[in-house]
């Protein structure tokens, strides 16, 4: 796994207006930039959260992401537990 590049894929679209704007529009383009594997690719393009909290990407960067993404705290707080 590259929890690394997975992790800093989520942090680029949490803090970087472009690459959100990017993202909103084509997430595979913008997760093919990052060194992912077929799986992390699958979890970030579906929004997967419980998959990406799996795959060890910290909370305080899972979070904002899933806020950005419209994401409730009860429904963030389901996958992640799952």
């Amino acid at each position: 796994m590259t929890t690394y590049s997975l992790s800093k894929l989520l942090r680029e679209v949490n803090r970087n207006p472009d690459i959100r704007a990017r993202f909103m529009q084509d997430a595979k383009a913008v997760s093919m930039e990052f060194d992912l594997t077929p799986e992390e690719r699958e979890a970030v393009v579906s929004r997967d959260i419980g998959a990406l909290y799996r795959f060890g990407v910290h909370g305080l960067i899972l979070r904002p992401f899933t806020i950005i993404h419209n994401v409730s705290e009860p429904d963030y707080l389901t996958a992640i537990r799952s």
